[in-house]
């Protein structure tokens, strides 16, 4: 396991923090906006988390490049792992970091690892965030749109 980073939650054990999990996908741009309007609100700190596999491709390097300089621009700091145990680097993290909301995409398919962690983190907040870039509390019905 390497990081890219190190976790501001290391430097600043009693902050609260809002995690944001993204893939090596562009696309994840969407979740890191929603993340911050979040960390806005809840008045946390932002950080931005991707576990990759260790034979990471030209393109999925290309596209944490781009969330690393999205990640700027919106005050999170982003941390890269390296597992092939994602789900498990993932658990860890949000565990360490206290986080108090955690942000993910929707769970796309049926078999998708996203319901095991939304169970369990029952002190967290969890918010999925739509392709349109609305996103809606797990516990509740409540949506928001981003502006």
């Amino acid at each position: 396991m390497n990081r890219l980073t190190l976790s501001e939650q290391t430097q600043h054990p009693t902050r609260r923090h809002t995690v944001v999990c993204v893939t090596n996908q562009f696309h994840c741009e969407r979740l890191i906006r929603a993340g911050r309007l979040i960390a806005e609100l809840s008045k946390t700190s932002l950080l931005v988390i991707n576990v990759s596999s260790p034979d990471l491709s030209e393109n999925d390097a290309k596209a944490l490049e781009y969330l690393f300089q999205v990640s700027k621009e919106n005050g999170a700091e982003m941390t890269v792992l390296y597992s092939d145990e994602p789900m498990r680097q993932l658990t860890k993290f949000i565990k360490e970091s206290k986080a108090v909301n955690v942000v993910t995409g929707m769970a796309a398919q049926q078999n998708s690892p996203l319901p095991d962690l939304w169970r369990k983190f029952t002190s967290a907040h969890f918010f999925t965030v739509m392709e349109d870039g609305s996103f809606s509390e797990r516990e509740s019905d409540q949506s928001f749109h981003i502006a």
